[in-house]
């Protein structure tokens, strides 16, 4: 098994050094933020902000209590999910699809920020299942630690993984009519 890339970080936390927290927001803080941001969309910018504050403040109380062998990625973006689900339930209703134009800002070249944005936009009009299980394995984590964190089995991993990307392939598809429809007027 390869050695843990988090083994100092979680090393400092669990000693309470200021510095694991540092090094731990360093690494995850901004993919995280994307990452809630694709959930909430960029309307509510504050809220993946506040979420974002509130998933290192539970690491800050709860760090010095994580195993020596713990996935670091997969506990920040545990407790991030939670505190959006959380968040969700208090106001009892699917959040608005997210506008991602931020991701797309970041590419140099203008072809891949259209088809970047196609991708962005097609994701957020899908289902908030589907998105998040999307966005989660796209960010790198690993399946195995992707179903621990949904709750699900392996296998019903998979199914819902191929499903996913099906319904994205689709929404992609039938924006690719409507984007040649508006070029060509």
């Amino acid at each position: 098994m390869p050695p843990n890339p988090d083994h100092e970080t979680l090393t400092l936390l669990r000693r309470r050094d200021p510095c694991g927290f540092d090094q731990a927001y360093a690494k995850y803080g901004s993919r995280l933020f994307s990452f809630l941001l694709r959930l909430v969309g960029r309307a509510e910018q504050h809220l993946a902000e506040d979420l974002l504050q509130q998933t290192f403040l539970k690491l800050a109380e709860h760090g010095p209590e994580l195993r020596a062998d713990s996935d670091l990625r997969a506990w920040l973006y545990t407790v991030a999910r939670h505190a959006f689900l959380g968040q969700l339930r208090g106001r009892r209703r699917e959040p608005e699809a997210p506008n991602l134009e931020l991701v797309a800002d970041y590419s140099p070249d203008a072809e891949a920020r259209l088809l970047l944005g196609d991708v962005e936009a097609a994701l957020s009009r899908l289902r908030l299942e589907d998105r998040e299980l999307l966005l989660l394995i796209a960010d790198g984590i690993e399946p195995i630690a992707v179903s621990r964190l949904l709750g699900i089995e392996a296998a019903t991993l998979r199914k819902r993984l191929a499903r996913a990307r099906q319904r994205l392939l689709q929404e992609l598809e039938r924006a690719a009519p409507r984007a040649a429809r508006e070029a060509s007027s």
